[in-house]
């Protein structure tokens, strides 16, 4: 038990953001989110933090139905949120809104980055 929680420790600091964890801070996000912003497929909240980067995901097995997929998403989001939010103070989190019934990689892909550079511009 020790060793793991090391082991997470470890990859935790090894990551430029750290994740939401419990219903305060994602409650936190929902009730003060200084911008939302929506997709197609997906809506972004954000809000100024003192401490870091942090970043949050609701992503529904209702709307995504392949743990594949799902894992997918969580990567792209993750990568391209690093890039664009890891030296700010603020929390986000990205939430799927409707079913996707077509999961092409490329289109969600550019959707979750247009929908995030269009968040920190606005």
């Amino acid at each position: 038990k020790a060793e793991e929680l090391k082991a997470e420790k470890h990859l935790l600091s090894k990551l430029s953001y750290k994740p939401l964890t419990g219903k305060n801070d994602f409650d936190e996000v929902f009730n003060s989110a200084d911008k939302k912003l929506n997709s197609k497929n997906f809506r972004a909240l954000i809000s100024s933090n003192r401490f870091e980067f942090k970043l949050g995901m609701i992503l529904q097995k209702k709307h995504i139905r392949l743990a594949v997929h799902r894992n997918f998403l969580k990567r792209t989001i993750r990568s391209l949120s690093n890039d664009i939010f890891a030296a700010t103070k603020q929390s986000l989190i990205i939430v799927s809104k409707r079913k996707i019934l077509d999961f092409e990689k490329d289109i969600l892909r550019s959707e979750i980055k247009t929908l995030l550079t269009n968040l920190s511009n606005k």
